[in-house]
């Protein structure tokens, strides 16, 4: 555009004032002299740009590119002429944002504060983003106290990708498994819902059978999982996937393992009347079974076959033995003197409260010879002394009163010394695995015989265990 413009001059001065330019834009101008004889050359052409201002230029046209971040990029425009677009302009810019939406939770918007960046000379900015999320940006030329003056907005959504988050288990609803099922149930944690980076699908399940080594396959809309085609007495573990529109993630799931349980509770395995008492009207029991996590008592009926009387069942719980601990043992106490006993014993579980197979065993009260003690050894020996040890009698055939130990020197290195047969009894008080005892004043040197009996309260003697050791010889 041209523009032409003749003014007079006086001699004493000559200039000329031009206002109403536009900013950043480009002018030449040249003066060609004029006098009453006509034109004079025109002088060299002059160019200058009027200064361009932060006042003089707006914002226009953001872009935001989505991957993983979101890449946004301006225009800066000239104020008065937007189709004119200022390069090289060293301006100040600040561009704000904040997260709208995070579309996996919710499509309610959020009460979120803006962030703001200052960012010189360059029209572009990487903004990181959460995925399947909408974000407002701004961008803006800022002053000198970096207020805002002109700028404009955009709205950008992030791409969803494959979730970053599992599903967590339903603590309401415990897991369950019986001989033939399992039952999972769980849910999405709310805290965790924008890792979801996507709109929830389906739910994908991997069923291991981990002894036949097969894998079952399961999509369910449904937050749990229940199935009663399982194998009994079974290993298996269970993957649980989120799958959203775009897919799951193979390196996050829900993962859990488990044993289904037994078709039927196995029966209790040697089961006797290890001590019994006409004279207390008792009979104490002692089984095994094999370790159970499940198991939660033993359903017991007592049949007393005189005058036919009913069955008395109760449930006892699951109490090892003092003196076996890897057996259980239950007392009766009041029990008729004059009959004769069933006992039936059936283990029982949650998944099985009515229990399992049973076991029985028959009997009266009356009192029989004890076992011997087993397993007798010397644990330290001295000059004088020697230390023993043994386990308790198996069976009682009454209730232990005592054990009964006889020493007898059988050779010795002074005849002087001959110590004879010292017998003592040892009361028994609770029933433990094994007992010490501590014979003492011993000769030196001397060879003896070591025997010790059971003992019932009804004054019955076990056959003795033996056992021969010398003392050690004074030095």
């Amino acid at each position: 555009m041209t523009f032409i413009e003749e003014i007079k001059s006086s001699s004493n001065y000559s200039g000329l004032s031009i206002g109403n330019l536009y900013p950043g834009y480009n002018y030449s101008i040249s003066l060609t002299p004029k006098t009453n004889k006509g034109q004079l050359i025109s002088s060299p052409t002059y160019s200058f740009t009027p200064q361009i201002t932060k006042n003089d230029v707006i914002i226009k046209d953001i872009i935001a590119t989505t991957t993983d971040k979101i890449k946004i990029s301006w225009k800066l425009v000239n104020a008065y002429q937007h189709d004119t677009i200022v390069v090289n302009a060293p301006f100040t810019y600040v561009v704000r944002f904040k997260l709208q939406r995070i579309l996996s939770c919710s499509l309610e918007k959020l009460e979120n504060n803006w962030t703001s960046i200052i960012i010189f000379n360059r029209t572009n900015y990487e903004i990181s983003a959460i995925p399947n999320s909408q974000y407002c940006i701004q961008v803006t030329v800022a002053n000198d106290d970096i207020n805002t003056q002109q700028g404009s907005q955009i709205y950008a959504l992030t791409p969803a990708s494959v979730p970053q988050t599992e599903p967590i288990f339903d603590l309401e609803y415990p897991m369950y498994v019986t001989n033939d099922s399992v039952f999972v149930q769980w849910k999405i944690d709310p805290v965790n819902c924008s890792k979801l980076n996507g709109f929830l699908s389906t739910f994908y399940i991997e069923l291991k059978d981990m002894v036949d080594d097969t894998l079952e396959i399961i999509e369910t809309k449904q937050n749990y999982f229940y199935t009663n085609k399982l194998k009994s007495n079974n290993y298996y573990e269970v993957k649980v996937f989120i799958k959203t529109h775009i897919g799951y993630n193979l390196e996050h799931y829900l993962f859990t393992n488990f044993t289904t349980k037994s078709r039927y509770l196995a029966p209790v395995d040697d089961l006797v009347a290890y001590k019994k008492s006409l004279k207390h009207q008792l009979v104490g029991l002692r089984w095994y079974y094999s370790n159970d996590a499940n198991l939660d008592g033993f359903i017991v009926s007592i049949n007393e076959d005189a005058f036919g009387n009913a069955n008395n069942i109760s449930i006892i719980a699951p109490t090892k033995c003092s003196a076996w601990p890897e057996y259980y043992c239950h007392t009766y106490h009041n029990l008729s003197p004059i009959n004769n006993f069933t006992f039936k014993i059936k283990p029982k579980s949650f998944d099985y409260p009515e229990g399992g197979h049973g076991s029985s065993i028959s009997f009266n009260l009356n009192d029989e010879l004890p076992d011997s003690p087993n397993n007798l050894k010397i644990i330290d020996i001295g000059n004088t002394f020697m230390t023993l040890q043994w386990d308790i009698p198996w069976i009682f055939n009454g209730v232990l009163k005592m054990y009964i130990i006889n020493v007898e020197e059988i050779s010795y290195k002074d005849m002087n010394l001959n110590s004879g047969i010292q017998t003592t009894e040892l009361p028994i008080y609770d029933e433990l695995p094994s007992y010490n005892y501590t014979v003492k004043n011993l000769n030196p040197g001397s060879t003896y015989s070591i025997g010790i009996l059971s003992v019932s309260t009804s004054l019955w003697y076990s056959f003795p265990i033996k056992i021969q050791a010398k003392t050690l010889v004074g030095t």
